[in-house]
Order: C-alpha cells, then sequence, then structure tokens
C-alpha cells in the first residue's frame, strides 16, 4: 500500500512540478501536504480509527518533501542568511498552521 501510494504522490508532485511556478512548488506541496496530514489525524483522532499508510507515509510522503526544504534553505544562507531565515521560519510556520486547520477540519479538536 505504501508503494502505491507513494506512485500516487510523486505523480501529483509531478504535476505541481510542471505547472506551477519554481518559486511556489516547494509551499504548494509542503503545505497541501501538510493540511491534508492534519485532515487526516483529525479524522483518525476523531473516529479512533488510525490514518491509513497508504495516505500518510505512501501519498504525502511522496508529495511532501523536507529534504528538497533543507536543501533550498541551505542554499539561501549561502546567499543570503536573512532572506533564509525567513524562508526557513515561513515554511515552518506555513506548514505548522495548514497542519493545525486541518486537524480542526478533520475533527480532532472540538
Amino acid at each position: 500500500m505504501v508503494g502505491i501510494g507513494g506512485m500516487i504522490g510523486t505523480l501529483l508532485r509531478y504535476t505541481i512540478m510542471v505547472t506551477t511556478s519554481d518559486m511556489l512548488v516547494l509551499w504548494l506541496e509542503n503545505g497541501i501536504g501538510s493540511l491534508v496530514l492534519g485532515w487526516l489525524t483529525g479524522r483518525a483522532v476523531a473516529t479512533g480509527k488510525t490514518a491509513s499508510v497508504l495516505w500518510t507515509t505512501g501519498v504525502l510522503g511522496s508529495f511532501t518533501t523536507f529534504s528538497t526544504f533543507s536543501a533550498e534553505w541551505f542554499g539561501l544562507m549561502q546567499e543570503n542568511s536573512i532572506g533564509a531565515i525567513f524562508y526557513g521560519l515561513g515554511m515552518t510556520l506555513i506548514c505548522f498552521l495548514a497542519a493545525a486547520v486541518g486537524f480542526k477540519i478533520g475533527g480532532g479538536s472540538k
């Protein structure tokens, strides 16, 4: 199931890569992935069931990317350390808020 989910997530990620500005790709992938993972987690808490590894580890694991985020962040640190700090903090904050909103929408907090 993880492998099937991984194929789906990779194809979704590629679709965003070829249809979106290079500057927005990582923000969209990680923001959408955080929102959906938050929602899945909220649903799991609300229903008492665990989220499927097809969706969590498979689809979302291959759709989002921490390693690319880290590499881009490191590259920015070489060029503009202040910009890199805002980039890293901004991405982290956006993903955290997206996960929190998804969790709330999924019914995880009443």
